[in-house]
């Protein structure tokens, strides 16, 4: 009787393990989202770090600081726009508030599908101080996409929007809406369908710490090893199929790094908020960020020089990755079908002269 007993515990204490172990993996599963792929394709070089450098200069120094005390939000837009238009046809979108008008500033590349990709950065900086905190690298990062994109034009097989935001930190009681919100709203209201808008804040702070993840859930820590040169995505569950569509053309691209942070839209902690919005409009989106919680990032209000506190080779390698990833995405089957046969109007028309 007394052998049964212990059996039966042990039994259970087993079957209770094997529970336990299955529901842990499937919880590193689905949080970290792993994607395993063969050695990435080596595209070093092909973003010179003296354009990222000279970005973050003249965003940290001749359009610093950039609030809504100082008129540099819209000379911001301005150099953003002068920038895009080197490479496209750039637009602004207008944000009116009850102060002031500010700027949204767009470039659509690509073919002309229902269907569009959206990377977007916000401009502006969370208070008057000079530093990079004001997301200097993600503004950097996105006019190089841009160019590099651009420059192979032809081979997008998805329509792709480079959007550069003001008003991302709800500045001011006097302004409701942020340009993040005014962008997804409008898509929205046109019925355009979105694959996949990617958020970028803070992407080339240099870590010095063990374990830099910074996760605003403590046992998230024991699913990421500790690792300094990383980038993490903050996604929701719900989105499962983009998010791994986009990892795996990001990991086919570089050794960067880049750790899922995927739970349901409610746990999800973050101080940006510009993929929020658009998940408030019901399209799939992410945030990919050096960390989760920006005043954990070291030296954020430094008064050394802004630009020897990123790493711009991490920031490079994080536009060839983000480059491949775009390049690598196939259109929907509507909008494959309504280019196949707008190419072969087009080839008709061509035929009867």
């Amino acid at each position: 009787m007394p052998d049964s007993f212990t059996s039966r515990i042990i039994n259970n204490l087993i079957d209770w393990l094997i529970a336990f172990t299955v529901a842990s993996l499937l919880l590193w599963f689905f949080v970290t989202q792993p994607v395993f792929t063969s050695d990435p394709e080596k595209t070093n070089h092909i973003v010179d770090i003296n354009d990222l450098k000279m970005h973050v200069q003249l965003l940290t120094s001749a359009y610093a600081p950039r609030t809504i005390n100082y008129d540099n939000l819209n000379k911001t837009a301005d150099y953003i726009y002068r920038q895009f238009s080197q490479v496209g046809l750039p637009e602004y979108q207008s944000i009116s508030t009850l102060s002031k008008e500010y700027r949204n500033v767009s470039l659509q590349l690509g073919p002309d599908t229902q269907e569009l990709y959206v990377l977007g950065v916000h401009y502006d900086a969370e208070d008057d101080s000079v530093d990079t905190g004001g997301n200097a690298s993600g503004v950097a990062t996105l006019i190089e996409l841009a160019r590099h994109l651009a420059e192979n034009n032809e081979k997008l097989k998805i329509g792709v929007i480079l959007i550069a935001y003001p008003l991302s930190m709800n500045q001011s009681e006097n302004i409701v809406n942020t340009g993040s919100y005014f962008h997804a709203n409008s898509l929205k209201k046109i019925n355009k369908k979105v694959r996949l808008m990617v958020s970028l804040d803070g992407v080339g702070h240099i870590n010095t710490n063990n374990h830099s993840l910074n996760h605003p859930y403590k046992f998230l820590d024991f699913l990421y090893p500790p690792k300094d040169d990383t980038l993490k995505l903050v996604g929701r569950l719900k989105d499962f199929k983009s998010i791994r569509e986009l990892k795996k053309g990001f990991n086919s691209a570089s050794s960067l790094s880049l750790y899922s942070h995927t739970l349901f839209e409610s746990f999800n902690k973050t101080d940006s908020t510009d993929h929020v919005n658009y998940w408030n409009q019901g399209f799939p989106a992410v945030l990919i960020s050096d960390s989760l919680s920006k005043h954990k990032i070291l030296d954020l209000k430094t008064k050394n020089d802004p630009k020897d506190q990123l790493d711009y080779e991490k920031m490079a390698m994080l536009v060839n990755s983000l480059y491949q990833a775009v390049l690598g995405t196939k259109p929907s089957e509507f909008d494959r079908i309504r280019l196949a046969q707008s190419s072969r109007n087009r080839n008709v028309k061509s035929s009867m002269y």
